[in-house]
């Protein structure tokens, strides 16, 4: 039988999983917003996009842990102090690309660079009907 815990925490890693793919996609609009002419109205996605690089860059500043990271690892912790590698090899591989074993500087470089980059393209080329 599964623990609620175990899923509840393989739930989370799904969620954080999908949090940094929107991160990482709503970098690629906010840079093909840039470029075009006439950028298409992401208004809603843009502006999530941006408070959440915005605090994704303020905890990289802080160097605080994203607040996924610390739910999914009270609840593991709940589950199994001494879980280490999950029986799910998609939840495995999961793991390796939210907690990928490289230095720490590099996250936060790359982290306020998208988080800088999302302001400049918010701010040169705003979505459509944002300033109306």
């Amino acid at each position: 039988m599964i623990s609620l815990y175990k899923l509840a925490a393989e739930i989370v890693l799904i969620i954080h999983f999908l949090w940094i793919l929107f991160m990482i996609v709503g970098f690629f609009i906010h840079i093909i917003s840039f470029f075009k002419d006439k950028p298409r109205n992401f208004l809603l996605f843009r502006s999530i996009h941006l408070v959440g690089i915005l605090y994704v860059s303020i905890l990289a500043l802080l160097n605080e842990y994203c607040p996924l990271t610390i739910l999914e690892y009270k609840l593991r912790s709940k589950f199994d102090p001494t879980f280490m590698q999950p029986e799910s090899f998609i939840i495995y591989y999961l793991e390796k690309l939210v907690y990928p074993e490289i230095d720490l500087k590099i996250i936060i470089i790359a982290t306020l660079f998208v988080g800088f980059i999302s302001v400049i393209s918010f701010v040169l080329k705003p979505p459509k009907n944002f300033l109306k």
